[in-house]
C-alpha cells in the first residue's frame, strides 16, 4: 500500500566501481516521461570514482539518494537498497545499462490500468560497449505462456526489464548473497511462481554486453549456474515435462559458456550431449544452434543505439 507523500516507483541502481557509465544510466532515469520516483545509488564498496560521482548526481536531482556500504557484492547492494526503499513498487536498474524514456511510464500504466497485477516486464535491446546494436541469438520454441515454466527453460528477462509490486517480493534476503552467479535469475524465479503477470508489447532496457572477459571463470559460471537452478528444478510444483525441459535447458547453456566464453568446445560437445539425451524432443537443441548459425552467416543490418530516441549514449 501506498503511503502518502512516498513516491510510486523506487528504483534501485547498484554500483561497483561504475563510473565509467553511471553517468549515462542515471541520464537515463533522469530523462523518464514519468516523475513519481525516486533512485537509490547503491555503491558497493567502490575504489573508484563512484562516490563523488553520485555525490554530483544526488547534489544535481533530490529524488537520486546514495548509500555506501563495504563491498559484499551485488545481491546484498540490491538488498540494501529493498530495505531503503520508500514506493509502492520495485524496479532494478544495472549500473551500465540504460532505459527507454518511457520505461517507467509504461510500468507505471500497466499497474493502474489493472491494479490486479504484481509483475510487469517489457524487452530488452542489447548493445555492445561501442554502442552497436547486437540481436539476440537465443530464444524458447516451446513458449507455454506461463511465465514461471518459460523462465525455468529460458533466461529471456533481465532485471532491468521489469517492475514489481513490493508486497510480490520473496521472503528477506530477497537476493541471495550465496549465489555468485546466476542470483538475479534465482530472484525472479521466486517471485514469478505465483504472481500476476503482464509482458509489456514495448521494448524498456538497453542492456549493455560486455566483452568475454570471464573466459577464465567459465568452470565456476557453470558450477554456479547448476547450483542456483537446483533449488527450482528441485521444486515438487514444477510439472515433469518442464523439469525435463528445464535440465536439458541448463545443460545446454552450459554447453554455451563452456564453448563461446571459454572456447573448450570438447566440453561444449559434451554438455550439448547431455542437453539433447535428457530431453531428445526439446527441438531448442536443435533449432537453437541453427538459429545462431544463420546470425553469423547472415549478420542484420549494424544499428547504433543512438538510433533510439532520447537515450544518452558515452
Amino acid at each position: 500500500m501506498r503511503i502518502m507523500g512516498n513516491p510510486l516507483i523506487s528504483i534501485i541502481i547498484p554500483a561497483y566501481n561504475a563510473a565509467a557509465t553511471l553517468a549515462a544510466t542515471c541520464a537515463s532515469v533522469a530523462n523518464q516521461t514519468f516523475s513519481d520516483w525516486e533512485c537509490l545509488l547503491v555503491d558497493d564498496g567502490s575504489t573508484d570514482a563512484t562516490a563523488s560521482l553520485a555525490a554530483k548526481i544526488t547534489e544535481e536531482n533530490a529524488k537520486f539518494r546514495y548509500i555506501y556500504q563495504d563491498n559484499q557484492g551485488v545481491s546484498s547492494a540490491r538488498n540494501a537498497g529493498i530495505a531503503a526503499a520508500r514506493g509502492e513498487f520495485i524496479a532494478f536498474l544495472d549500473a551500465d545499462d540504460l532505459w527507454l524514456p518511457d520505461s517507467l511510464a509504461l510500468f507505471a500504466a500497466a499497474f493502474t490500468g489493472n491494479p490486479q497485477l504484481d509483475f510487469v516486464w517489457g524487452r530488452m535491446v542489447r548493445f555492445t560497449e561501442d554502442g552497436r546494436i547486437k540481436p539476440l541469438a537465443w530464444k524458447n520454441y516451446l513458449e507455454t505462456d506461463i511465465l514461471w515454466h518459460d523462465l525455468m527453460v529460458h533466461y529471456f528477462l533481465q532485471l532491468g526489464c521489469v517492475c514489481l509490486r513490493r508486497s510480490a517480493l520473496p521472503s528477506p534476503p530477497y537476493f541471495d548473497c550465496g549465489l555468485t552467479h546466476g542470483e538475479d535469475r534465482d530472484f525472479l524465479l521466486r517471485v514469478v511462481k505465483s504472481v500476476r503477470s503482464k509482458a509489456l508489447d514495448h521494448e524498456v532496457l538497453l542492456y549493455r554486453l560486455h566483452g568475454a572477459s570471464a573466459s577464465s571463470n567459465a568452470q565456476r559460471a557453470i558450477e554456479g549456474e547448476t547450483r542456483s537452478m537446483r533449488r527450482h528444478l528441485d521444486d515438487p510444483d514444477l510439472p515433469a515435462v518442464i523439469r525435463k525441459r528445464a535440465v536439458s535447458a541448463l545443460a545446454f547453456r552450459c554447453a554455451v559458456i563452456a564453448g563461446f566464453v571459454a572456447r573448450d568446445w570438447l566440453s561444449a560437445m559434451s554438455w550439448y550431449a547431455k542437453a539433447v539425451l535428457r530431453d531428445p524432443c526439446n527441438i531448442n537443441n536443435y533449432l537453437l544452434p541453427l538459429h545462431k548459425f544463420r546470425l553469423c552467416l547472415f549478420p542484420p543490418p549494424a544499428r547504433h543505439i543512438r538510433e533510439y530516441k532520447g537515450i544518452v549514449y558515452e
